[in-house]
């Protein structure tokens, strides 16, 4: 596969692969009549693969490409003489020339994957009014894959087909919600192939095949899962698995990974009111944002050199979170490490003259090396003075490795961005809940609750976190001292074992077959989502 230089990787130029163009093409192409769009056809990979899939019925050509790059259109009409290929961008043409005027049988590509941060204002401020106008309410968040998505499927034909290789946020991120819920409304029947192995070298974003048919016999949604590309070749589409039905919801399409018992019992459990909102027993938001780590977290080491007194304790990464709890012995040994975990603390309300010698020595030198300049640090005066604002009560994971976990607060840092901060509403028994986060319902629930890229983290943002649920019935049962030791010196799974049968088995009165299928499910999408970590395996304990 060509790799791509730097300016292809800004406008989202990765190519696809033969194989993968040429499955799409050859399962949406099915007669000589159809008519064929391609809305980013690059060098024209798929207009090849559609030409010779349509040479199975018919000589005749009704291909039209679009590419915005010239030199990539060039390509593709030195190569493909008889397709039409324009050189324009999409969703200019689309208004003139597409938009309620002309429908197409079949439409197949791989859009652009462009950042909202790298979409061109002027082909962003075209993409949206078009999906205005079909009842669509993008967001300044959206990827531009998505309104190539959406403005496809609308020039469909009414028994269209659509194969599209798309990026697997489809599946999590909140501004593809919308997406989904019309997609499952759009189509009868929808297959997802999903591979083990990234598919772009270089780049770690996964991605799926968007397989679309607005008019089938049979109805719903099939997901395959794939080692790699080449597993293409033996794959059956009608056989393979069963269909499940489509939730006509903008929920997380994680879900369609799980048989339809997992499904079944975790939409069951999604209504029982004996399970916890975690909005009923925390608050949760972001940690402090101190505009520039390396100046203000310092550890023991510089903290000496600079002669630094009156250092408030601070966690920086989730690496320096070892258990449940965070003690006054835990942070110790952070500091014997030479960990950075102090924050250096000035009130913004204290006058520059009122601090002592050793911190304008240290910010004299913060301003020698630039820190002063960082965005953050500009916008407010001091610059060196961090805002904060409630202390957590307890951190939970942002992002994580094998699952997300509570950490009781017990010694009273603060923390970073890196952590999401809780504080627990009150008459809540924090120590409770922190022992009853880890148990096989919540672990499987996260999984479908957070977003996942390419290398494998599991990430969560505030509100996601707001739509987790945790079973406490029993968990004063629980002791969070013995918990903390079990996942210090042995896994994550040896504390489920306890706690499963506390919470689920005695407080929710599961049995033992669903508790295995909840433990199941958690394996299933974590083991899924790590397999594509370079580095996946965990030795020893399973880390979080």
């Amino acid at each position: 596969m060509k790799k791509d230089n730097d300016s292809n990787k800004l406008r989202g130029g990765y190519y696809t692969p033969f194989e993968i163009a040429q499955f799409i093409s050859n399962w949406a192409i099915r007669n000589d009549s159809d008519c064929i769009l391609e809305p980013s056809c690059g060098d024209g990979v798929f207009i090849g693969t559609a030409i010779k899939a349509l040479q199975r019925f018919t000589q005749k050509c009704q291909i039209t490409g679009i590419e915005l790059v010239r030199e990539e259109a060039n390509k593709a009409m030195l190569s493909y003489p008889q397709a039409q290929i324009i050189n324009s961008d999409f969703f200019t043409y689309y208004k003139k020339k597409i938009s309620q005027k002309k429908q197409f049988n079949v439409i197949v590509g791989n859009p652009p994957f462009i950042r909202y941060q790298n979409f061109d204002e002027n082909y962003r401020s075209c993409a949206f009014e078009l999906m205005q106008e079909y009842g669509f309410s993008p967001n300044r968040l959206t990827n531009i894959w998505l309104p190539f998505l959406l403005l496809s499927c609308k020039a469909l034909s009414s028994d269209g087909r659509l194969g599209m290789v798309i990026p697997a946020e489809l599946f999590q991120v909140d501004y593809a919600a919308e997406a989904r819920l019309f997609l499952s409304s759009f189509f009868d029947s929808l297959y997802i192939i999903t591979f083990k192995k990234l598919v772009f070298e270089g780049i770690q974003q996964e991605i799926v095949l968007l397989l679309g048919e607005r008019s089938s016999s049979e109805k719903g949604i099939k997901v395959f899962q794939l080692d790699e590309i080449n597993d293409l070749k033996n794959i059956n589409l009608n056989k393979s698995v069963n269909s499940l039905p489509l939730d006509h919801s903008s929920d997380k399409w994680t879900k369609y990974f799980l048989s339809s018992a997992e499904l079944e019992l975790m939409r069951k459990l999604e209504k029982n009111t004996d399970i916890s909102m975690t909005t009923d027993l925390f608050e949760t938001n972001v940690g402090i944002v101190s505009g520039e780590n390396e100046f203000f977290l310092i550890n023991k080491e510089r903290a000496d050199i600079f002669g630094l007194k009156n250092l408030s304790p601070i966690i920086g990464r989730s690496d320096q979170l070892s258990g449940i709890r965070f003690t006054e012995d835990d942070f110790n040994e952070q500091v014997i490490r030479n960990k950075k975990v102090f924050l250096l603390d000035i009130d913004k309300e204290l006058p520059s003259s009122a601090l002592s010698e050793e911190q304008k020595k240290y910010i004299a030198w913060g301003e020698q090396n630039n820190f002063d300049k960082n965005y953050k640090c500009t916008i407010r005066t001091p610059w060196y003075a961090v805002p904060k604002s409630w202390k957590a009560d307890a951190y939970i994971i942002r992002q994580a490795n094998l699952c997300p976990r509570i950490i009781l607060n017990e010694f009273g840092a603060y923390n970073t961005d890196t952590l999401h901060k809780i504080r627990f509403i009150k008459g809540v028994n924090g120590r409770n809940v922190t022992a009853a986060f880890l148990n096989s319902y919540t672990l499987a629930l996260s999984e479908t609750l957070g977003r996942s890229y390419g290398g494998g983290v599991l990430t969560f943002e505030p509100g996601e976190i707001r739509k987790m649920r945790i079973p406490l019935i029993g968990s004063s049962n629980l002791s969070l001292n013995e918990l903390d030791n079990i996942y210090r010196q042995q896994s994550v799974e040896a504390v489920l074992d306890v706690t499963d049968y506390v919470l689920l088995k005695d407080g929710l009165g599961l049995d033992n077959h669903d508790i295995k299928m909840l433990r199941n499910i958690w394996k299933t999408l974590s083991d899924r989502r790590l397999s594509r970590k370079n580095d996946c395996s965990v030795k020893g304990k399973w880390g979080c």
